[in-house]
């Protein structure tokens, strides 16, 4: 990976990137009184500043309370809302690992076609995985013989 690619990265794990609640209840949708109330249940955290005044939140929690109202929305009741936000979370958390560990480089070839590199095989270290993306979009995986440098 590049190092403005690490920076990014780094920008986006450092998790130091707070809004307040006002903002957090223009951009999701939701109350600042339902946010006060999902904060007193435990379902989303703040950090306060000193006064403990005004609340501060992560952006992960921006996304945790967007999900939370999109299955509210959908019927569903605050507590299930919770539950499938929190099982949504895990398996964001499973990918962010994956493209934490596996992509090694994103590139652009002769044709504009984006390449993201995944890296050797597990089991023949002779041939690495990357992805294509085309001009439309369309994603494929590719398999060839790994370069030494």
């Amino acid at each position: 990976m590049d190092a403005l690619g690490k920076q990014f990265r780094e920008i986006f794990k450092s998790n130091d990137i707070k809004i307040g609640m006002t903002e957090l209840a223009k951009v999701t949708g939701v109350s600042p009184s339902q946010l006060r109330y999902w904060e007193r249940k435990g379902y989303i955290h703040s950090q306060q500043d000193q006064q403990n005044k005004n609340h501060h939140f992560s952006l992960l929690t921006a996304y945790q309370v967007r999900t939370i109202k999109f299955y509210l929305d959908e019927g569903y009741t605050l507590q299930v809302a919770v539950q499938k936000e929190q099982q949504r979370r895990a398996l964001g958390k499973t990918f962010r690992r994956f493209i934490e560990e596996r992509i090694e480089s994103i590139e652009q070839d002769d044709q504009g076609d984006g390449l993201v590199l995944l890296g050797q095989l597990d089991d023949d270290p002779t041939k690495e995985v990357y992805a294509r993306v085309d001009q439309d979009g369309k994603a494929t995986l590719h398999l060839r013989d790994r370069t030494t440098d």
